[in-house]
């Protein structure tokens, strides 16, 4: 992925970070469901690329109600380092997720 995660997630504001990681679960969900109903996957294929999809989705919601909330949370480049962990997983997913992230990030700065 090629998008600058740490940084550019990082210099948003604090209300901007909350909307960024309450768009990138929405739009997870939207991956979810393209998995799901993509004929071109088998059914292990299918539940392998959930299964870490929901992985990111965990982590995204965990940042957003610990921003939302005003506890201290994981750094974005921990963030990062969590998102690609499991892309490294289910590389399947690699191209959906950075779509996900981008499209996330632009609707958020717009």
């Amino acid at each position: 992925m090629t998008f600058d995660y740490p940084k550019l997630v990082g210099n948003l504001s604090e209300e901007e970070r909350i909307r960024f990681y309450e768009l990138f679960a929405n739009n997870l969900t939207v991956n979810v469901r393209g998995i799901w109903f993509d004929d071109n996957l088998s059914d292990t294929q299918k539940v392998e690329n959930m299964r870490w999809l929901n992985e990111i989705m965990a982590g995204v919601v965990q940042k957003s109600a610990a921003l939302r909330s005003g506890r201290h949370s994981y750094s974005e480049e921990e963030s990062w380092e969590g998102i690609n962990h499991c892309v490294s997983q289910s590389p399947e997913i690699d191209k959906s997720v950075e779509w996900t992230i981008k499209a996330s990030y632009e609707r958020c700065i717009h």
